[in-house]
């Protein structure tokens, strides 16, 4: 497979801005594989498994995909090179381990187990080596590895899930957000400046964004349906996310950074954990 480019794009939102291929889940006959699409709608297909595939992160360089699998077993994370088209099996513990996602640098991966008891966050190498857990006590899950070099992640306190952020060692562990609603999946914008995430403050799951200078609120989406899992492009100036009821209808949608332009990419099926693609070199 060759690997998955970027081209230019100049819509009337944004000048110049790159458009992204788009990493996404779908399932087929009840089989779950990981797909690409671009903004014009057209797919192409990744994995080809009769086992589940799911949750595709490609490396900063553009030249490897991390993701989870059931090939062998409960979600264990595996690698693949999008060169020669070669896996590899990162994890192996009896428990479920999901939600991985690189660092800046691409030789980390952080990602979720509970192996030793509880929803925790680990990180590893990219070749599955060094595994350490850095974060316990609480339900900590869906964390990511920000520019910025510190992991967020969202942390159950008091029954309701917070956004947290700590050092990749587990050290200076820090609240920042707080009140009613979980707070899911938070993601830290490329400049730095904005935490985009989705909760149920509003009594369903929408996307929402966080300034990290005034701690300002604002809702991105509104929708009867669940809208969840959003991630940045890595420009900033885009989010995708997923749309739907789960496990019946659930699209992938785009947006500009404000939430203006939404557009539906995939229009039929079960189509989950979208991420943005990277230039490759």
């Amino acid at each position: 497979m060759k690997k998955i480019f970027v081209l230019l794009l100049v819509t009337t939102q944004f000048v110049c801005a790159q458009e992204y291929e788009i990493l996404f889940t779908k399932q087929v006959n009840n089989n779950d594989n990981i797909y690409s699409i671009n903004q014009d709608g057209r797919i192409k297909q990744v994995t080809n498994h009769p086992r589940k595939d799911s949750s595709p992160m490609m490396s900063p360089d553009g030249g490897l995909m991390v993701f989870t699998s059931e090939r062998k077993g409960w979600w264990k994370i595996w690698l693949m090179d999008l060169e020669s088209e070669e896996f590899k099996q990162l994890t192996d513990a009896s428990s479920a381990e999901y939600s991985p996602s690189w660092s800046p640098d691409g030789n980390q991966i952080v990602f979720v187990s509970s192996r030793n008891g509880g929803s925790e966050i680990f990180t590893m190498t990219k070749v599955g080596k060094a595994i350490k857990q850095i974060s316990s006590g609480r339900n900590n899950t869906m964390p990511s590895w920000a520019s910025n070099g510190r992991i967020y992640y969202s942390s159950q306190i008091n029954g309701i899930y917070q956004i947290m952020s700590m050092k990749p060692d587990g050290s200076d562990q820090q609240q920042l957000s707080s009140g009613k609603g979980d707070k899911l999946m938070p993601q830290l914008s490329p400049d730095q400046g904005t935490m985009l995430y989705y909760g149920n403050f509003h009594g369903n799951m929408e996307i929402y964004k966080m300034d990290m200078s005034s701690g300002q609120v604002t809702r991105l989406t509104k929708n009867p349906l669940m809208d969840i899992r959003a991630r940045w492009s890595p420009d900033g100036g885009l989010i995708v996310f997923e749309r739907g009821n789960k496990r019946n209808d659930q699209q992938i949608y785009l947006m500009n950074a404000d939430g203006s332009n939404l557009r539906a990419l995939t229009r039929s099926g079960y189509n989950y954990t979208p991420s943005f693609a990277v230039k490759a070199d």
